[in-house]
């Protein structure tokens, strides 16, 4: 825990930490200093100049993003001088960026453009200078495009593939005003990008946009915004949907919300139209002659339970069986065990967790007590080292896996134990390719190590652990 402080902002005292980012500090606290290239997510950079402030006791002007808060620190966030260089700075961007705008996307240049008034021809300054400039775009993408004329340089896109998904597939190519975003050395479509859209999350401008009904979505036609959890694995990625016309035509992620803070996988942001695609079925088939046809929920549910009943009345309740699904709820799941125990009158029932996960909760209930993870994903970046065994974790659950990436990136070390190479290998300090069923063998031999060692805590272990050191 940090040292707690006292700094003024525009005569306001504000209580923060020591060393405590001063513009973020700022943005908690109400006072909305302008900003484009920082991010809370990223570290910063000082790119964009608007958010200069004076401080007491400094000569100059300076970023607040860039500065930590100290204590009694005076700091002038607004006054006449302040606000002229910030004009000029959108005026300078404005010069080189291309202001039409389809309503495609949240414009956070545009916002401070229209805050400030600059949004009418008599008042720019400059002249444009976007038909002298080789700005070129970038469709070849699945799913988002790249419109270099409406980019700010701000490298929020660059960092947040980097620094947050840990990707590094983004950079600036060309020089000077012919600075361009470029994925690989290339075109999108030629490079390694998985199609996370971090890039889009955190682009301040329509830049970088989703591609997916992009032809069809509307701000300001949006009737509602959903949260929800992602349906496709195990990590709970909090989405907002985006709904226009009823059907859902865009998902984000919820910054700040656990486990991903904005974060999302492929799948969680483009993998949402199965939901209203016109080959989903929406009424009841039943076969008749041969041929589907459509039928009442009714007629299709009385049909189901009378084939049940007169295979449980014909061959007994063990020649029905149940088989249930990850996806589903708890409260589903128990209804639907309740249908099998109840109605089929038998106890076949099963879903995929008995396969894919049952020989590890058996595992943790006996060692910790608990079929659940004792630590939160977060955690996976602050420990010192990480084991991970027997899980393609970068490909099964990537948005876990960009803590993991984070934590390597501040000097984390990581074991990988995993008989196969997956793209986590690329991260690790060990690999470790224990031959196939020697898994127990090697962890009970690592455990033997450790205590033969004594690199274990007695205190902890004889006050924890039941049975003390006998358990050992």
């Amino acid at each position: 825990m940090k040292d707690r402080i006292t700094i003024t902002i525009d005569g306001r005292k504000i209580e923060t930490e020591q060393d405590a980012n001063l513009l973020q500090v700022a943005l908690d606290n109400g006072i909305e200093i302008p900003h484009l290239c920082y991010h809370k997510k990223l570290s910063p950079t000082g790119a964009c100049r608007l958010c200069l402030v004076k401080i007491e006791g400094r000569i100059g002007m300076h970023a607040a993003c860039t500065i930590g808060a100290s204590e009694g620190m005076t700091v002038a966030a607004f006054d006449e001088e302040l606000e002229e260089s910030r004009i000029h700075m959108l005026k300078y961007l404005l010069s080189e960026h291309n202001e039409a705008n389809d309503g495609t996307y949240e414009d956070e240049f545009r916002q401070l453009v229209r805050k400030y008034r600059l949004d009418r021809p008599e008042s720019s300054r400059y002249p444009s200078l976007l038909h002298q400039l080789r700005l070129p775009v970038d469709y070849t993408s699945p799913v988002l495009s790249y419109d270099s004329s409406r980019c700010i340089k701000c490298f929020r896109c660059i960092k947040a593939c980097g620094e947050v998904q840990g990707k590094y597939v983004l950079s600036f190519g060309e020089r000077g005003l012919d600075s361009v975003v470029v994925a690989g050395i290339d075109h999108w479509r030629e490079s390694e990008c998985d199609g996370c859209g971090e890039c889009i999350q955190l682009c301040p401008t329509g830049a970088i946009v989703e591609a997916p009904d992009r032809n069809v979505f509307r701000l300001q036609r949006i009737e509602k915004r959903v949260v929800t959890t992602c349906p496709y694995c195990g990590v709970g990625c909090q989405l907002r949907l985006h709904v226009q016309d009823g059907e859902i035509v865009r998902a984000t992620g919820v910054e700040g919300a656990l486990p991903n803070d904005g974060r999302l996988c492929v799948k969680g942001r483009f993998g949402y139209q199965f939901v209203s695609n016109r080959d989903r079925l929406t009424t009841p088939l039943i076969k008749k002659d041969g041929v589907f046809v459509e039928a009442s929920w009714e007629e299709a549910l009385e049909l189901v339970a009378q084939k049940f009943s007169q295979i449980r009345e014909q061959y007994g309740p063990d020649a029905l069986a149940g088989y249930s699904s990850a996806k589903c709820t708890n409260e589903d799941n128990y209804m639907f065990q309740k249908l099998v125990r109840v109605a089929f009158g038998t106890n076949n029932l099963d879903y995929c967790t008995r396969l894919c996960h049952a020989s590890t909760v058996v595992a943790m209930l006996r060692s910790i007590g608990d079929g659940a993870g004792s630590n939160s994903i977060q955690d996976f970046e602050a420990t010192d080292c990480l084991i991970v065994t027997g899980n393609n974790i970068i490909e099964t659950h990537p948005v876990t896996a960009t803590y993991i990436k984070r934590g390597v990136a501040r000097g984390m070390k990581v074991i990988v134990i995993d008989p196969k190479w997956t793209p986590l290998v690329k991260y690790a300090y060990i690999w470790m390719q224990p031959k196939l069923g020697t898994d127990v063998a090697l962890l009970n031999g690592m455990i033997h190590v450790i205590v033969r060692e004594n690199l274990i805590d007695i205190e902890f272990i004889q006050t924890r652990v039941d049975g003390g050191m006998r358990a050992l």
